[in-house]
């Protein structure tokens, strides 16, 4: 079954993945979004974290019913059927398919464990699409798990991750702004939200990070969305070179060669 999500994209629309991809390089936006080129390379942590969250969604939907054996086994087909579907697969020298496989269920391992929601989810996979004001095209995107506790709302977002956390990084992050600014537009409630993070560590971890936002941290959202709209309609896509975003960037080799088709 097509999820709502799906049906949503169908439209054009901004997502807090396009705001972060202008963010981190323009002209990585301008490859994906605009040109829609292919990609040279994909990492294996792009298939692999789509196939551990579909899991994780899973198991939120089923509750205690669903059980480690079952989500393993269904990790195993889903991480292959996001790898098949792929464009060219990159893996470090020392890893595999049955490397990152195996990573996998170690993980469920810990995910599974210590899941803490099972009498208080309110939605699973929840699509939304809401007008900003200094947007055109609306914002959409899918809250992982929404729960209700004593009366108080949380959004939680599921994230694979290669390390820890560092201390702060949820009470900067721009996705906890954007999905809480969504909620609030669309249910007139300010929640908390919530990152859970899988390490991917060779002794997988899960860390839960709580943040919350204020209507300054929404007003600048909207004010930051407006500036990149409009940079965008503007045609400013320049590249930003850095060991961080060039290493494993799937349009490198076009994005080097992009000077010589403009001059």
């Amino acid at each position: 079954m097509e999820r709502e999500i799906e049906s949503i994209r169908d439209t054009p629309h901004w997502s807090y993945s396009a705001f972060q991809t202008y963010l981190a390089c323009p002209m990585r936006y301008y490859f994906r979004y605009i040109e829609h080129a292919e990609v040279e390379r994909t990492n294996v942590s792009m298939p692999f974290g789509r196939a551990f969250h579909a899991i994780l969604s899973i198991r939120a939907k089923k509750g205690i019913c669903y059980t480690l054996e079952d989500a393993k086994e269904d990790f195993a087909v889903y991480f292959r059927g996001e790898t098949e579907a792929s464009e060219n697969i990159s893996y470090k020298p020392d890893e595999d398919y049955w490397f990152w496989n195996q990573r996998g269920c170690d993980m469920l391992d810990v995910a599974l464990a210590e899941w803490p929601d099972d009498y208080s989810v309110k939605s699973v996979a929840e699509a939304f699409s809401v007008e900003v004001p200094s947007l055109s095209k609306p914002l959409v995107g899918e809250f992982d798990l929404v729960t209700v506790d004593g009366g108080d709302e949380t959004i939680c977002d599921w994230k694979t991750a290669s390390m820890k956390w560092p201390n702060g990084k949820a009470d900067r992050d721009l996705q906890a702004t954007v999905f809480t600014y969504a909620y609030q537009k669309k249910y007139g409630e300010n929640p908390l939200f919530r990152f859970d993070v899988f390490t991917k560590a060779k002794t997988p971890a899960h860390h839960q990070f709580y943040t919350l936002r204020t209507q300054d941290d929404f007003d600048r959202f909207v004010y930051l969305a407006g500036k990149i709209e409009k940079a965008v309609n503007t045609g400013i896509f320049l590249p930003v070179e850095s060991c961080i975003n060039c290493a494993e960037c799937a349009y490198s080799s076009r994005c080097k060669a992009a000077h010589r088709k403009a001059a």
